[in-house]
């Protein structure tokens, strides 16, 4: 091979290299748009942009101080009185919409009031705001038993934290191969776990084997920010069947916010 030939070649690696890396840049991007272009995800943003982190705090879950008010803040979306305030979606909608359920009367005392947003948003708006707050209070009960123990597993566990609200994401992940967390209801959880078996590999030790024995996905692995715990040890069988359980049934209970969608 002569030295022309071996820096044409060397240059063509080259191209071909920084074209592969462009396109799978392109493709992360997409992927983590179709992530965040979800009800809840949407919503999540909404929120952020309606002002409503500024009472209700981060994620919906640190509320501030709200002298003269009956309960003397203005009321979390995660915590124990959410319950209080809010008997079904209904209502949650016409917190969003008229500033209060038309049951409830005024809290004259609060100096801190609920805006009515309803003149401020669509209709499609209003769903994936009402969407986001059903899955960051994960309000209602479920009709599931298997599932309704899962989700207290994953509770005391730890899931929520990095797979989101109700396990519907999404968090961000530098080095990881998608750039994100997956969530559970997300559409690559199949290309995760194809199974129950490959969801006991990742919850006992941290990833599937089938990744594990596959180099490319093993160097997004090894590199990623935030790794799977491994919960060999520390988790029941039982535990184990009702996460699974759960799983299943969040996959199958989109929350979309649509006042016919009732998830729970």
């Amino acid at each position: 091979m002569t030295r022309r030939t071996g820096k044409i070649l060397g240059g063509l690696a080259a191209a071909a290299a920084l074209a592969a890396g462009v396109a799978f840049f392109g493709a992360r991007s997409y992927w983590q748009k179709a992530a965040l272009d979800t009800p809840v995800q949407r919503g999540r943003r909404l929120a952020e942009r309606m002002g409503c982190f500024g009472c209700h705090g981060a994620g919906g879950g640190q509320p501030i101080p709200n002298p003269g008010a009956k309960g003397g803040e203005v009321p979390d979306w995660t915590g124990g009185t959410w319950m209080m305030w809010n008997r079904d979606e209904r209502d949650l909608r016409a917190w969003i919409v008229r500033g209060r359920p038309e049951h409830r009367q005024p809290d004259a005392g609060a100096l801190i009031k609920m805006p009515a947003y309803g003149s401020r948003l669509s209709t499609r708006e209003t769903d994936d705001l009402v969407a986001y707050v059903l899955a960051a209070s994960h309000f209602g009960a479920i009709d599931d038993a298997g599932a309704s123990a899962g989700h207290e597993a994953a509770y005391r566990l730890g899931c929520f934290g990095c797979h989101g609200p109700e396990g519907r994401g999404l968090v961000m992940n530098p080095g990881s191969f998608k750039g994100y967390i997956p969530p559970w209801d997300g559409d690559d959880y199949p290309d995760l776990v194809r199974d129950d078996a490959e969801l006991r590999e990742w919850v006992e030790d941290g990833a599937c084997n089938r990744l594990r024995k596959n180099p490319v996905a093993r160097r997004f692995l090894d590199k990623q920010a935030i790794a799977m715990p491994a919960y060999r040890g520390r988790i029941s069988e039982d535990e184990l069947r009702a996460i699974a359980a759960y799983i299943a049934w969040v996959r199958a209970h989109p929350r979309t916010g649509a006042p016919s969608a009732r998830a729970r």
